[in-house]
């Protein structure tokens, strides 16, 4: 007899507790409510995307800020759930924001460590851009492919960049260039996006 009442209220006990699990869910997911979709906000500033998801009934979170080159200071770059997605009014909608200003990159090490070459395939992995490419003749180079990166400089400036200095990223940086000294000559057709000669 204490076996059957103890197994009933066991019984009783576990069907409250699903009873209440399942009418807990009914309510948290909303299931009598209709779906809506998720509207676009990527490309839109921070403060336009937030009052489009408000005026829609949905609320929002800033998940992650990173800086895109090409897309608009403080927009958004990425939405989960994306547009056009069938969700609950309400839900809510994660957001990756483009910075608000552009970064700072270190100026890496080229000069007496890099040739010309490697230099530019450095800068552009930086995200830093080449300005001048300034010859200089050295009887010390042998090598017509040498080229070396003798100095740094700040874009159309004398004054050199040291190794580790912050700047912006996408800056212009002149290169001073050995080369043998009959190789100075003006590179007249050469293809050298973005670069000069003096």
């Amino acid at each position: 007899m204490k076996l059957l009442k103890t197994l009933l209220f066991i019984g009783l006990l576990t069907v409250a507790l699903v009873g209440g699990t399942l009418v807990f869910i009914h309510y948290y997911t909303k299931h009598n409510d209709a779906l809506v979709q998720v509207p676009s906000v990527e490309e839109l500033r921070i403060d336009k995307a937030i009052r489009v998801l408000e005026d829609g009934g949905f609320t929002y979170e800033i998940s992650d800020t990173v800086f895109r080159d090409g897309v608009k200071l403080n927009s958004i770059v990425d939405q989960i759930p994306d547009a056009g997605f069938e969700v609950k009014k309400g839900r809510k909608v994660f957001l990756v924001v483009n910075a608000s200003e552009v970064p700072d990159v270190e100026m890496p090490d080229l000069a007496g460590k890099a040739s010309f070459s490697q230099a530019l395939r450095i800068l552009e992995n930086r995200g830093l851009k080449l300005g001048k490419r300034i010859e200089l003749q050295m009887s010390e180079i042998k090598d017509p492919d040498s080229k070396p990166v003798i100095e740094q400089r700040y874009a159309g400036k004398d004054e050199q960049i040291p190794k580790g200095t912050k700047i912006k990223r996408n800056s212009t940086v002149d290169l001073v260039v050995g080369v043998m000294i009959e190789e100075a000559v003006e590179l007249e057709g050469e293809e050298l996006p973005q670069t000069d000669t003096e």
